[in-house]
This record gives C-alpha cells, structure tokens and sequence, in this order.
C-alpha cells in the first residue's frame, strides 16, 4: 500500500494554485482532440445481451428518509428488478443531446464534463430471469452483456478478504478508465475517477436505503486478482470498489466462474494514452494479498472527525422518492442569488456528512473535514465557517460580496462557487490519512468527498434547490479557511435560475436542446 509519498506527490503536482506551474507534457497529448477522443461506452461486441426490465416507475422510501438514513432495514429479496433500479439510477442514461449519431448522453449520477470513466460489473448467483455469471451493464443498450458462466463471487471474496461476500446476493464492481477523463483533465484526471465513483455510490446507497436493503462499500481488495477476475488490465482499467449487497444468505454449490472473461472489448479510442504519473500513484496503493487488505483495514487512523449514521430529516418531509428526485437531479449551471432558506444548509450538510459504510472508514467516523463559504443562508451571517459535529462554526465573518468574490476566485473563477447560497469544501488531512492507510488512502479520501458531493446535491433537488461541484485552487482553499487540511471537491448550492428537464425512464432518455 506504500507509505503516501507517491500521493503526496500526486497530489502536489495535480493541484492548482498561483505557484503552480504547468507540468511537462505527456508524449501524443493533445487536451481535448477530437479524434483521440474516448468512446463514451465500453461493449463487447460478442457477448451475449440480456435486457433488463424497463418498467421501473419510482418508488420506495421517501427521499429525505432514505437520504437521512431513516428506513429500516428489511433486507427484501434482490431480484432483476431490483438489480436493474441499482444500476440504472446510479449508472443508466437519462438523458442525450445532439442527433442520434453524434450525441452526447447525461447519466443518472454527475460526471464533470460528462466523461463518465467508470464501468460496473454484476456478479450474482442464480437470480430469476438471470443465470450465475460475470456481466457487464451497457447503459447504452440498458442490457447486462454476459463476460463469464459460473459463480464468480467466491473469486471476489477471497480478493476483497471477507468470506460471507460469497454468499452475497449481488455483488457490483465499479472500475475506473483514467483516460475517459484524462483526456480533457490529464493527470489530474485521475481524481475525477474517485469523484465520480463517489458520486455514482451516493446514488446507489440511497435506493438501496430507500429499499431497505443493507450495501456495503469496500476499497479493500487484491487489486491484481480482481482485475484478473474481470479480465481488465488493472492501468488502462482498474478496479474502483467492490458494493455487497442485500443480506448474505446460504452459499449454493453452483459452478465456479472462469478466472477472467475471454471476450474482447471495443477499443477505448484510436490510440488511448498512458499518464505514467497516474499509473504510479494508482499501482503505489495497490495491495497484493489478502493479509495486506486485512492489516489495510486495521490502519484506520485515530482522532478522524465524527460522522453519524442517521440524520433529521427536514420538516415538512416530502413524500418524493429518490428515484425520482435522481430523475430531476442535474449539474446546476447558472444560479441566482438569494437568500436560501436555513434547512438548505442544515440538513444538506448533515446528509452529506453522515457515515460511508465502506470497509476503510471506522464505524462512526470519516476522513473528512469541511469548509463553508456561507454567501446567504436565513439565520447566518455571512463568512467562512468550519462545519464541526453538525453545527457551521464562524471562522472569519465578512460582508456577502467579499465572501462571494472570494468564493468564487477560489473555485478558479467560476461564476457558480460565488453565486451560490452556499459552497462547501470537503477537505483531508493528508499527512493523518496516509500515515495511517498508506498511498491507498488517497484513494479512500477523494472516494469519500465524491459519496459527500453526490450526497448533498440530492439533498439540494430534495428540498427544489441545486448544486453542481467545481474545481479549485488548492493552495488557495485551505489557506482562506487556516486549515492544514487540504481540498479534495468543492460543490456550490443555491437556487437555480432555471429548471432542468427531468430525466427520462430506461430505454428512453429526455431529448435535451442542443
């Protein structure tokens, strides 16, 4: 797992700051060429397709209850149906722009510059309507495209060193592709994996709450054997995070699945390029054995800040389900300014706070702190506040236009970090983070403040508002709020100044202007 130095250089030499300059070129790097451009969905050609139901109105639990960790657990059967609500809203397409031939597709979770570089893979036993197998979901198709026959989840179990994922009844694997992103961001692109795995799981862990269904994260794993197991090359892809879930129920003797998928994948662009800086940090965190993701879990480091695992939903509480606020969900991209009413912060911020159940962060704690540029929220003034056990603590008042100015500057600009009601800055403390978990421990922190940005913008559309995140200085974020902590994601709530086009159902995504 390294000792964090390859991190700490990652990170040094990706940020942004007045002092930064830019770094050498990679080799056959041109930002943004459109005929290098990366294909936005991966397929096997050769694969056998099975379609997945299409008819999945939204339901389930209320979003502020699921949202807030508020519905029991009941642990239903994981059927097709199930497994299709799980991977459309957090992966599936619900929206397209541009002609049919040339369109760009918006998924259900934020992607910036919708480049969307993760995968998910199924496994599962036999299921109605759905054999033991390996299959990768093609959200173009909305079809699952069988990779392997067989029960791949005892493979999967002994990688990630916990033995009653065998018994698990769905079992996804989420994979990065870092040139999907690299191809506009370069090395830094490599973050926006992590973001957006985030994201996607934050989606994910609230339908699977709004279900009553238990899902639990887990970062730990034998990153070759996983990738073996999937039949990508753990560089050009590589395995993200493995979710469980449902409860483990009895193992059944079915027949093992091949060690890796023998079908052949269409090439990610004409000629994909390889950021030896990213390759580096991803492979410094690798672990090689089951007793190495053991003793990784056990490294968690002392003193993290406080995370709850159920929060007050607002009152009134609406009876919306997520899946319908996930729909309505959409990168904000213009917002007016207002005084935005006091819940907006309050129960936005304690949602997206709450504990991650993932295998790396201590039951009860997180990896993160976080900053507030507070621009106008009833009830505070504005300033710069450290958000501490559930309550904005001032650091340093200031009046509204210094605040929003200077929001916006350190959010590289962008009229969004400025304009908002309210911008947050989840940040780490790098030098605690990967002491204790190594140069993995990157991994987990920009993981987690995807889970928190994803988190807080369904908060916002719960409660008719919007979010968007942005990217930012550094250097300059963590010396405007005097921490040593440095930013991971900066994300911008406020009132829109439009309304968005919901998205539409499986196999028909909205047609957005263009």
């Amino acid at each position: 797992m390294g000792s964090g130095e390859v991190a700490r250089l990652y990170h040094r030499e990706t940020s942004y700051g007045p002092e930064r300059g830019p770094r050498p070129g990679v080799p056959g790097f041109v930002p943004m060429d459109p005929c290098n451009r990366p294909r936005p969905f991966k397929r096997y050609p050769q694969a056998r397709v099975h379609r997945l139901p299409a008819d999945l109105p939204p339901r389930g639990a209320p979003a502020a209850a699921a949202l807030s960790g508020r519905v029991p657990l009941a642990d239903p059967a994981v059927d097709l149906e199930i497994l299709a609500r799980l991977l459309f809203f957090s992966a599936g397409v619900t929206r397209m722009a541009g002609p049919a031939d040339d369109a760009s597709w918006f998924r259900a979770a934020p992607s910036a510059g919708n480049l969307h570089p993760l995968e998910v893979y199924v496994m599962t036993g036999v299921m109605a309507g759905l054999d033991a197998g390996l299959y990768h979901f093609a959200p173009d198709v909305y079809g699952l495209e069988e990779l392997s026959e067989g029960d791949c989840r005892p493979a999967v179990s002994d990688a990630v060193a916990v033995p009653e994922v065998e018994a698990s009844p769905l079992v996804l694997v989420v994979t990065g592709i870092p040139w999907r992103t690299a191809w506009k961001y370069g090395e830094r692109g490599l973050r926006h994996v992590y973001w957006d795995a985030g994201s996607l799981l934050a989606n994910l862990l609230a339908v699977a709450q709004g279900y009553g269904l238990s899902a639990r994260v887990l970062l730990g794993f034998v990153d070759s054997a996983l990738s073996r197991q999937l039949g990508i090359d753990g560089v050009a892809e590589f395995p993200v995070a493995v979710i469980t879930v449902g409860a483990p129920g009895q193992s059944v003797g079915t027949e093992r699945c091949e060690p890796e998928p023998r079908l052949v994948a269409t090439p990610l662009s004409r000629a994909p390029i390889e950021f030896p800086l990213v390759t580096r940090a991803q492979q410094a965190g690798n672990l090689d054995s089951a007793e190495q993701v053991t003793a990784w879990r056990a490294a968690a480091p002392a003193g993290l800040p406080h995370a709850r695992d159920e929060v007050d939903p607002p009152e009134p509480a609406r009876t919306e389900p997520i899946e319908s606020v996930i729909l309505r969900r959409g990168s904000t991209r213009r917002m007016r300014r207002g005084v935005a009413p006091a819940e907006l912060l309050h129960w936005g911020m304690a949602v997206a706070t709450r504990h991650v159940p993932a295998d790396a962060v201590a039951a009860g704690a997180s990896v993160l702190s976080h900053e507030l540029a507070i621009h106008a929220v009833q009830g505070l003034e504005p300033g710069l506040y450290h958000w501490v056990e559930g309550v904005p603590q001032l650091y340093r008042a200031a009046p509204e236009n210094v605040v929003r100015r200077l929001s916006r500057h350190v959010c590289l600009d962008q009229p969004l970090g400025g304009d908002s009601a309210y911008t947050d800055f989840a940040c780490a403390d790098l030098d605690r983070v990967l002491d204790g978990y190594g140069d993995r421990g990157y991994r987990v922190a920009q993981f987690e403040a995807g889970v928190a940005a994803g988190r807080l913008q369904l908060a916002a559309f719960t409660l008719d508002h919007g979010g968007t995140g942005l990217t930012f200085s550094d250097e300059e974020v963590s010396g405007a709020f005097g921490t040593r902590a440095e930013c991971m994601l900066a994300v911008s709530i406020g009132i829109p100044a439009y309304e968005a086009k919901p998205g539409g159902v499986p196999g028909r995504p909205t047609q957005l202007a263009w």
